[in-house]
Protein backbone atom coordinates (compact mmCIF):
# COMPACT_ATOMS: atom_id res chain seq x y z
CA UNK A 1 0.00 0.00 0.00
CA UNK A 2 1.36 3.42 -0.92
CA UNK A 3 2.50 5.59 1.95
CA UNK A 4 -0.22 8.28 2.34
CA UNK A 5 2.41 10.90 3.18
CA UNK A 6 4.19 10.78 -0.14
CA UNK A 7 6.53 13.59 -1.03
CA UNK A 8 6.01 16.02 -3.86
CA UNK A 9 9.48 17.24 -4.70
CA UNK A 10 9.83 20.71 -6.15
CA UNK A 11 13.12 21.71 -7.68
CA UNK A 12 12.89 25.44 -8.21
CA UNK A 13 16.08 25.35 -10.24
CA UNK A 14 15.75 29.10 -10.23
CA UNK A 15 18.58 29.18 -12.70
CA UNK A 16 18.79 32.94 -12.89
CA UNK A 17 19.71 33.17 -16.52
CA UNK A 18 18.80 36.84 -16.63
CA UNK A 19 18.46 39.44 -13.91
CA UNK A 20 17.85 43.18 -14.21
CA UNK A 21 17.73 45.60 -11.26
CA UNK A 22 16.17 42.97 -8.96
CA UNK A 23 12.91 43.18 -10.94
CA UNK A 24 12.97 40.40 -13.55
CA UNK A 25 14.33 36.86 -13.56
CA UNK A 26 14.30 33.89 -15.92
CA UNK A 27 13.93 30.61 -14.05
CA UNK A 28 12.92 26.95 -14.32
CA UNK A 29 10.67 24.98 -11.98
CA UNK A 30 10.75 21.17 -12.06
CA UNK A 31 8.50 18.91 -9.99
CA UNK A 32 7.98 15.15 -9.58
CA UNK A 33 5.34 13.30 -7.58
CA UNK A 34 3.64 9.88 -7.31
CA UNK A 35 0.36 11.14 -8.81
CA UNK A 36 -0.38 12.32 -12.33
CA UNK A 37 1.19 14.29 -13.77
CA UNK A 38 4.23 12.50 -12.35
CA UNK A 39 6.63 15.12 -13.73
CA UNK A 40 6.63 18.72 -14.86
CA UNK A 41 9.06 21.36 -16.06
CA UNK A 42 8.20 25.04 -16.54
CA UNK A 43 10.16 28.03 -17.83
CA UNK A 44 9.19 31.22 -16.01
CA UNK A 45 9.85 34.91 -16.63
CA UNK A 46 9.37 36.43 -13.17
CA UNK A 47 5.82 35.25 -12.27
CA UNK A 48 4.71 34.58 -15.85
CA UNK A 49 5.02 31.17 -17.50
CA UNK A 50 6.62 31.10 -20.95
CA UNK A 51 7.04 27.38 -21.76
CA UNK A 52 6.24 23.92 -20.40
CA UNK A 53 7.94 20.61 -21.24
CA UNK A 54 6.07 17.54 -22.50
CA UNK A 55 7.91 14.49 -21.18
CA UNK A 56 5.89 12.11 -23.37
CA UNK A 57 7.49 13.24 -26.63
CA UNK A 58 10.19 15.64 -25.34
CA UNK A 59 8.45 18.61 -26.94
CA UNK A 60 8.20 22.20 -25.76
CA UNK A 61 4.80 23.90 -25.42
CA UNK A 62 4.72 27.73 -25.51
CA UNK A 63 2.24 29.39 -23.15
CA UNK A 64 1.10 31.75 -25.92
CA UNK A 65 1.66 31.64 -29.67
CA UNK A 66 3.97 34.67 -29.61
CA UNK A 67 6.60 32.60 -27.74
CA UNK A 68 6.82 29.97 -30.51
CA UNK A 69 9.97 31.42 -32.17
CA UNK A 70 11.95 30.66 -28.98
CA UNK A 71 10.57 27.14 -28.53
CA UNK A 72 13.82 25.40 -29.56
CA UNK A 73 16.01 27.35 -27.12
CA UNK A 74 13.73 27.05 -24.08
CA UNK A 75 15.02 23.56 -23.12
CA UNK A 76 17.80 22.91 -25.66
CA UNK A 77 19.09 19.58 -24.26
CA UNK A 78 16.47 16.80 -23.75
CA UNK A 79 19.16 14.48 -22.35
CA UNK A 80 19.89 16.94 -19.52
CA UNK A 81 16.18 17.34 -18.80
CA UNK A 82 15.75 13.55 -18.57
CA UNK A 83 18.78 13.29 -16.28
CA UNK A 84 17.42 15.96 -13.94
CA UNK A 85 14.01 14.29 -13.84
CA UNK A 86 15.54 10.90 -13.03
CA UNK A 87 17.44 12.54 -10.17
CA UNK A 88 14.23 14.20 -8.98
CA UNK A 89 12.34 10.88 -8.97
CA UNK A 90 15.13 9.04 -7.10
CA UNK A 91 15.46 11.83 -4.55
CA UNK A 92 11.68 11.96 -4.06
CA UNK A 93 11.49 8.19 -3.50
CA UNK A 94 14.34 8.21 -0.96
CA UNK A 95 12.94 11.27 0.81
CA UNK A 96 9.50 9.66 1.03
CA UNK A 97 10.97 6.59 2.70
CA UNK A 98 13.10 8.67 5.07
CA UNK A 99 10.15 10.83 6.19
CA UNK A 100 7.61 8.01 6.45
CA UNK A 101 5.32 8.54 9.48
CA UNK A 102 7.35 11.61 10.48
CA UNK A 103 5.95 14.59 8.60
CA UNK A 104 2.41 15.19 7.33
CA UNK A 105 1.75 15.58 3.64
CA UNK A 106 2.01 19.19 2.45
CA UNK A 107 -1.22 20.78 1.23
CA UNK A 108 -2.11 24.11 -0.28
CA UNK A 109 -5.06 26.27 0.78
CA UNK A 110 -6.72 25.95 -2.62
CA UNK A 111 -9.19 28.65 -3.73
CA UNK A 112 -11.66 28.25 -6.61
CA UNK A 113 -13.67 30.94 -8.44
CA UNK A 114 -15.83 30.93 -11.59
CA UNK A 115 -16.46 33.84 -13.95
CA UNK A 116 -17.29 34.49 -17.61
CA UNK A 117 -14.64 35.17 -20.23
CA UNK A 118 -16.85 37.84 -21.87
CA UNK A 119 -19.58 40.19 -20.61
CA UNK A 120 -22.73 38.23 -19.84
CA UNK A 121 -25.64 38.24 -22.28
CA UNK A 122 -28.40 35.72 -21.63
CA UNK A 123 -28.98 33.33 -24.51
CA UNK A 124 -25.62 34.17 -26.11
CA UNK A 125 -22.72 31.69 -26.10
CA UNK A 126 -19.97 32.43 -23.59
CA UNK A 127 -17.13 30.64 -21.77
CA UNK A 128 -17.03 29.94 -18.04
CA UNK A 129 -13.55 30.09 -16.50
CA UNK A 130 -12.75 28.10 -13.37
CA UNK A 131 -9.67 29.69 -11.75
CA UNK A 132 -7.92 27.42 -9.22
CA UNK A 133 -5.26 29.13 -7.07
CA UNK A 134 -2.79 28.02 -4.38
CA UNK A 135 -2.68 24.44 -5.66
CA UNK A 136 -0.31 21.98 -3.98
CA UNK A 137 0.37 19.25 -4.90
CA UNK A 138 -0.20 19.85 -8.65
CA UNK A 139 -2.65 16.96 -9.08
CA UNK A 140 -6.28 17.91 -9.70
CA UNK A 141 -9.60 16.30 -10.53
CA UNK A 142 -11.90 18.94 -12.06
CA UNK A 143 -15.63 18.35 -12.58
CA UNK A 144 -18.07 20.74 -14.27
CA UNK A 145 -21.79 20.37 -13.46
CA UNK A 146 -24.99 22.03 -14.61
CA UNK A 147 -27.35 21.67 -11.65
CA UNK A 148 -26.60 18.05 -10.63
CA UNK A 149 -25.68 16.77 -14.10
CA UNK A 150 -21.99 16.12 -14.81
CA UNK A 151 -20.84 17.89 -17.98
CA UNK A 152 -17.11 17.12 -17.94
CA UNK A 153 -14.63 15.46 -15.56
CA UNK A 154 -10.85 15.34 -15.86
CA UNK A 155 -8.55 13.51 -13.43
CA UNK A 156 -5.34 13.81 -15.46
CA UNK A 157 -5.00 17.59 -15.47
CA UNK A 158 -1.62 18.71 -16.82
CA UNK A 159 -1.99 22.45 -17.45
CA UNK A 160 -0.38 23.95 -14.37
CA UNK A 161 1.20 27.38 -13.93
CA UNK A 162 3.86 27.95 -11.28
CA UNK A 163 3.57 30.99 -9.00
CA UNK A 164 6.29 32.91 -7.24
CA UNK A 165 5.59 31.25 -3.86
CA UNK A 166 6.09 27.76 -5.41
CA UNK A 167 2.40 26.95 -5.42
CA UNK A 168 0.55 26.26 -8.66
CA UNK A 169 -2.39 27.66 -10.56
CA UNK A 170 -4.75 26.05 -13.07
CA UNK A 171 -7.64 27.11 -15.30
CA UNK A 172 -10.49 25.04 -16.71
CA UNK A 173 -12.91 26.26 -19.38
CA UNK A 174 -16.50 25.38 -20.26
CA UNK A 175 -18.42 26.70 -23.29
CA UNK A 176 -22.02 27.50 -22.31
CA UNK A 177 -25.10 29.40 -23.48
CA UNK A 178 -26.44 30.80 -20.17
CA UNK A 179 -30.11 31.36 -19.33
CA UNK A 180 -31.70 32.97 -16.30
CA UNK A 181 -32.38 29.74 -14.35
CA UNK A 182 -29.02 28.01 -14.93
CA UNK A 183 -26.73 26.90 -12.08
CA UNK A 184 -23.19 25.81 -12.98
CA UNK A 185 -20.50 24.55 -10.62
CA UNK A 186 -16.79 23.79 -10.81
CA UNK A 187 -15.76 21.04 -8.37
CA UNK A 188 -12.09 20.52 -7.54
CA UNK A 189 -10.27 17.76 -5.67
CA UNK A 190 -6.55 18.18 -4.98
CA UNK A 191 -4.10 15.30 -4.88
CA UNK A 192 -6.58 12.53 -4.03
CA UNK A 193 -7.99 14.49 -1.08
CA UNK A 194 -11.46 13.39 0.00
CA UNK A 195 -12.54 17.03 0.34
CA UNK A 196 -14.13 18.76 -2.67
CA UNK A 197 -13.95 22.52 -3.22
CA UNK A 198 -16.99 23.83 -5.10
CA UNK A 199 -17.54 27.21 -6.76
CA UNK A 200 -21.00 28.04 -8.12
CA UNK A 201 -21.96 30.42 -10.91
CA UNK A 202 -25.45 31.71 -11.75
CA UNK A 203 -26.42 34.48 -14.21
CA UNK A 204 -26.85 37.90 -12.58
CA UNK A 205 -29.69 39.04 -14.90
CA UNK A 206 -27.83 41.94 -16.49
CA UNK A 207 -29.91 44.88 -17.74
CA UNK A 208 -29.42 45.40 -21.51
CA UNK A 209 -27.23 48.46 -22.02
CA UNK A 210 -29.73 50.11 -24.42
CA UNK A 211 -32.58 49.80 -21.93
CA UNK A 212 -30.39 51.15 -19.14
CA UNK A 213 -29.34 54.17 -21.20
CA UNK A 214 -32.93 54.95 -22.20
CA UNK A 215 -34.11 54.63 -18.61
CA UNK A 216 -31.40 56.99 -17.35
CA UNK A 217 -32.16 59.52 -20.09
CA UNK A 218 -35.88 59.40 -19.29
CA UNK A 219 -35.21 59.80 -15.58
CA UNK A 220 -32.90 62.75 -16.20
CA UNK A 221 -35.44 64.46 -18.47
CA UNK A 222 -38.24 63.96 -15.92
CA UNK A 223 -36.13 65.37 -13.07
CA UNK A 224 -35.23 68.35 -15.26
CA UNK A 225 -38.91 69.17 -15.86
CA UNK A 226 -39.70 68.84 -12.14
CA UNK A 227 -36.85 71.15 -11.10
CA UNK A 228 -37.87 73.67 -13.79
CA UNK A 229 -41.45 73.76 -12.49
CA UNK A 230 -40.21 74.11 -8.91
CA UNK A 231 -38.03 77.00 -10.04
CA UNK A 232 -41.03 78.80 -11.55
CA UNK A 233 -43.05 78.11 -8.39
CA UNK A 234 -40.39 79.55 -6.07
CA UNK A 235 -39.97 82.56 -8.37
CA UNK A 236 -43.74 83.18 -8.31
CA UNK A 237 -43.90 82.87 -4.52
CA UNK A 238 -40.95 85.22 -4.12
CA UNK A 239 -42.70 87.88 -6.27
CA UNK A 240 -45.79 87.72 -4.05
Amino acid sequence: MENPHTVVLLLPLLALLAHCDDEYSLSQVMFCQPREPSSGLLKMFSDDQMFSYNFTDNSVIPRIQEFSPWRDVAFPDPATVSSHMSLCQRFRHNLTEALKDITPEARGGTHVSVFTARPLRLGVENTLVCAINDVFPPALTITWRKSSKILTRSSDWHQYLATGDLFFQAFSYLNVTPYHNDVFSCEVQVGGDNNTIIAFWVPQYPVPSGLLENSLCGLGFTLGIIFLLLGFLFFYLAKK
